[in-house]
């Protein structure tokens, strides 16, 4: 089955209606339906579901897409999980091995949550875990915290929960795939977390991944003790207390990102629901794109000092990659001696005065580098510059990147025109422009007909000329309407951003991919085989092509846009709701002015565009 084959099954089974019907209220609204947007507070309907063209799109918000954007945007999951989610809703394998994955990985959860509950027991009555009942007590937190968070205690015995499992019929390699278990030097398994507090740790959707375990105080070993990384868990990629969260960081347009287990509970215990933890690591990329699913911005609240040597500010930079805008993350000023958890206890004033007065990235490493180096010597501006600079590379506002380049002239006592010039010579990685890609062996049929001639052409070019990914736009959705097409781009810029775009690597990279976007890449790959791809073009001759087709497809989306406004203008019309006429009215205005844009757009050279856009 072709990739495009795979999302059409699984559309026809599922018309997009229905999916949904299952989260908005919908009424008809000429040969489509309207509702509330679930992604936004509005008191009149805005969002349009148009079941032809089996997509969905908010007037008062801008989001769109099919059913799978839908379910990524609602649950707050990447396209992999909303592929497998609705292919099981609608019966459809997606191959043999993907089925096997799944089923395996249900096991882990269902033991997950077995273990889950029998800790939650012991906790609550077991008389060994009376010490750590007080010990909770005494930290602050909660009964019904405690409840909330699921929080448990595992015996001091070396098998207690691995028997109650087994006897359920789980088996040994299914509680270490877990995490639950260890083996043993005498055969079969131990329990993995013995006499600690059982933390569970969640994805976004609330199931279970993994645990993370507290030794009570006066204990041999390590303070926490994570699950192993396995099937279900990937520290670089979780937020502990995301799934709690989500809901409040949307209202408060923020992630507070602190580092412990505890910090999360005292601030949700506190009203402050919208902090989660980076499970005590630096913080990651993968994190970071957690973070911003749902809310733009980000407030780091670590206890240890973000700025104490220039290899943390490397490797947050690292983190934030070149196509991440650090104008996002902000940083908590923690006063000194306390962590969030004791400040929350202590004093909530305080904790919400910090997250309000959090201070921007650049602007808390510039102040707290200038602090650490002899600004009276040039060794400590060359340092404070050289710093500074590799912060701005990253800023995509000129406006922005203008006021901090004035005040780096200022603090280092040099003029903005040289600073300017030397942010332009600052290095920035890019990606090795490649051959033409090869077809690996046992490559899918040619079989593209599901994309469109745009599509198509525009997912031919970026896997040809992988340095292109660096013209597509950097702010905002890009603009193919299948989940499927975007998940391909996403996947493979990240990918180029990293560095590993390269011929020799493009079996490991669609290797890695779901079955969907993995077809979608085999397809055009076998298609552009068979047609040849013999005529390499140049780098200026690539760039005009993806641009023209980029732009045809923004205009694609605009009139889309248009033609579900005019449905909801009629709509409002025959009620004779004045107030939405005019909304849309509006709206409507602002679509057709950019529609416009589009069309001068279309009409100018690459070279002009770039111009106008800087």
């Amino acid at each position: 089955m072709t990739s495009s084959g795979i999302t059409a099954e699984i559309k026809s089974k599922l018309p997009v209606a229905d999916v949904i019907g299952e989260t908005v209220a919908l009424k008809r609204a000429g040969a489509a339906l309207k509702g509330l947007c679930p992604f936004h507070a509005e008191k009149t309907p805005s969002f349009i579901v148009n079941p032809e063209r089996e997509a969905w799109h908010c007037f008062g918000c801008g989001e769109g897409g099919d059913i799978f954007t839908f379910l990524m945007r609602r649950d707050g999951i990447d396209f992999r999980e909303a592929l497998s989610r609705l292919a099981e809703k609608a019966g459809v394998e997606l191959s043999a091995q993907t089925a096997k994955d799944d089923r395996h990985r249900r096991r882990l959860r269902e033991s997950l949550e077995a273990a889950i509950a029998w800790y939650r027991e012991v906790l609550l009555q077991a008389p060994q875990a009376e010490r750590a009942r007080t010990y909770l007590e005494d930290r602050g937190l909660s009964a019904e915290t405690l409840e909330r968070f699921g929080i448990g205690y595992a015996l001091t015995t070396w098998d207690a929960l691995t028997r109650r499992l087994i006897g359920r019929g789980f088996t040994n390699e299914e509680l270490i795939a877990a995490g639950l278990a260890s083996p043993s030097n005498r055969g079969g398994v131990i329990d993995k977390f013995r006499g600690r507090i059982i933390i569970p740790i969640r994805d976004a959707s609330g199931r279970p991944v993994g645990l993370g375990g507290r030794i009570m105080p006066g204990a041999e070993g390590p303070k926490y003790l994570n699950s192993p990384a396995g099937p279900l868990f990937d520290k670089s990629r979780t937020l502990y207390g995301l799934d709690l969260a989500k809901a409040a960081i949307r209202r408060e347009k923020l992630t507070v990102i602190v580092e412990g287990y505890t910090d999360v509970m005292a601030a949700h215990q506190a009203g402050f629901a919208n902090v989660v933890a980076s499970l005590g690591t630096a913080l990651t990329r993968g994190q970071i794109e957690l973070a911003t699913r749902y809310a733009d911005g980000i407030a780091l609240a670590y206890d240890v000092d973000l700025a104490g040597e220039a290899a943390t500010q490397r490797g947050l930079l690292e983190e934030l990659g070149p196509d991440q805008s650090v104008s996002k993350v902000r940083v908590v000023r923690i006063p000194a001696g306390k962590d969030p958890d004791e400040l929350i206890r202590n004093d909530p004033d305080a904790w919400r005065t910090a997250v309000a007065d959090a201070k921007p990235v650049i602007e808390y490493f510039m102040e707290r580098t200038a602090a650490e180096v002899d600004l009276d010597s040039i060794t400590g501006k060359r340092e404070l510059t050289g710093r500074a600079l590799a912060l701005l590379k990253r800023v995509g506002d000129p406006v922005e990147r203008s006021l901090y380049l004035q005040r780096l002239a200022r603090l280092v006592n040099v003029e903005e025109k040289v600073l300017l010039e030397a942010l332009a010579r600052e290095p920035v990685r890019r990606a090795p422009r490649l051959a033409p890609l090869p077809v690996g062996p046992g490559a899918a049929t040619p079989a593209v007909e599901g994309l469109g001639p745009l599509e198509r052409e525009a997912l031919s070019l970026l896997l040809r000329y992988p340095a292109l990914t660096a013209d597509l736009p950097q702010e905002g959705p890009l603009p193919f309407r299948d989940a499927a097409t975007g998940a391909l781009v996403t996947a493979w810029r990240e990918r180029v951003a990293q560095g590993d775009a390269t011929a020799a690597d493009l079996e490991a990279f669609v290797g890695g991919l779901d079955p969907a976007t993995a077809g979608i890449a085999r397809d055009l790959l076998a298609h552009l085989a068979a047609n040849g791809d013999a005529a390499p073009l140049d780098a200026a001759e690539a760039r005009s092509q993806l641009r023209t087709c980029l732009v045809r497809l923004r205009k694609e989306r605009i009139n889309e846009a248009v033609h579900d406004g005019q449905l909801l203008l009629v709509e409002a019309q025959r009620d004779g709701d004045q107030e939405q006429v005019q909304t849309l009215n509006e709206q409507l205005n602002q679509l057709r002015k950019e529609r416009n844009a589009v069309d001068q757009e279309m009409e100018l050279p690459a070279d002009a565009v770039g111009a106008r856009r800087n």
